[in-house]
């Protein structure tokens, strides 16, 4: 019976794509909270997230020499929905821009657990444990992980109804711009002569606490306060010889976020438009996004990103992607990347350009291959450019 009311739920209001990463969510005309359970996206997936990619692959399930993989697969949540689990788990084969010689690597860029109690109605916990962040370095017992990466998150979600507003309290990931679920985007993120610096890492968490209202289909409103402990170890370059944290001191994270989604010609054309804002002390990070997709076809995503950390630094970086579902399973894409930076301590703007062709290719239920060419110009001559590939198991 469960599944039999997933299926019509997922029939009458998604499409065939419906996994609400930005891009698929302009395809499909969905907001994150329609497949996670996280208010702003990413992490686990609710069951109709999972039911909605449970069988996007090139090779089906049901063929015959996969089938016996999904035998025991029919949900994500258990024990009458008390529990809800998941995972990310995404390798990556690349080549530093550093050097021509440098030699290929591979690594781990997420390996995400997670799961989710709901005890009753009202009230969900959900948590996450990122084995990547385990990681040590060759001959060492230091641990691998970004500035700011957390080993996982944990937070009580208080949602009474859908017309009223919902809090979000615990350790996790502040609502600001648009969730990607590729870490080597460059929203919110910045380049100078010398490198290209995540602000943001992934498993980026902060403790806090968070309010949404999503009442209207067609809007989400958030608003949070939050600790600093994880963007305190972000340092960033003034173009000289100091190195300074993102953020200093013990004052409070503020942050805000809103988003529309109209749709319009009998939902054939799906969009969404929003801004949001984070700011501590000196430190400001704020973004603009639209995305505007023709359902199960084309999807243009448009994100700008400003970054001011006074007397230190202030920069600007916009992504423009167009994405095309050439099937249920692969969606080619082209994106541009363009940074500005300048720093207190360097004479000019750095100008750096980025563009990448790649394709997301979902091989079989739960595994997808993204490969990609990318092009980096920077201010020396000429430019460079790497084949990437990523491998992304989830559930």
């Amino acid at each position: 019976m469960q599944l039999l009311i997933t299926s019509i739920l997922a029939m009458a209001v998604v499409t065939t794509v419906t996994t609400a990463i930005p891009q698929f969510s302009a395809l499909s005309g969905n907001r994150c909270t329609n497949c996670h359970i996280a208010p702003s996206g990413g992490g686990i997936r609710n069951d109709l997230g999972w039911y909605s990619w449970y069988d996007v692959g090139m090779i089906p399930r049901d063929s015959s020499f996969l089938s016996w993989m999904y035998e025991l697969d029919k949900e994500n949540t258990f024990f009458d929905g008390l529990l809800t689990l998941g995972m990310d788990a995404r390798i990556q084969s690349t080549r530093s821009f550093s050097s021509a010689d440098a030699k290929r690597s591979t690594f781990p860029m997420q390996a995400s657990l997670y799961a989710a109690i709901t005890p009753i109605k009202a009230v969900t916990i959900e948590g996450t444990f990122n084995l990547a962040a385990l990681r040590t370095g060759p001959n060492s017992d230091q641990r691998i992980v970004y500035p700011g990466q957390r080993m996982g998150s944990l937070s009580a979600i208080i949602a009474p109804s859908l017309s009223l507003p919902q809090l979000r309290i615990g350790l996790f990931r502040p609502s600001i711009g648009m969730r990607y679920d590729d870490h080597t985007m460059g929203a919110f993120g910045y380049a100078t002569s010398a490198r290209r610096q995540t602000l943001l890492a992934p498993d980026w968490s902060e403790y806090g606490a968070e309010i949404t209202y999503e009442g209207l289909r067609w809007l989400t409103l958030q608003s949070g306060v939050f600790g600093s402990e994880g963007l305190s170890q972000v340092r960033i370059s003034d173009g000289g010889s100091q190195n300074v944290s993102a953020i200093a001191g013990n004052q409070p994270t503020v942050t805000a976020r809103a988003v529309v989604w109209p749709r319009a010609f009998d939902d054939m054309l799906n969009m969404w438009f929003g801004a949001s804002v984070l700011r501590n002390n000196v430190f400001t990070l704020s973004s603009a996004f639209v995305g505007i997709g023709l359902s199960d076809h084309l999807s243009l995503m448009v994100d700008h990103t400003a970054m001011q950390l006074t007397d230190v630094i202030s920069t600007k970086q916009t992504t423009a992607e167009l994405l095309y579902q050439a099937s249920t399973w692969a969606f080619p894409f082209v994106r541009l990347e363009r940074y500005w930076t300048d720093q207190s301590q360097a004479q000019g703007t750095v100008l750096t350009d980025a563009a990448v062709l790649g394709a997301q290719i979902f091989v079989a239920p739960y595994v997808e291959l993204r490969p990609e060419y990318r092009i980096l110009d920077t201010f020396r001559e000429g430019y460079a450019s790497r084949w990437n590939l990523q491998l992304h198991i989830y559930y």
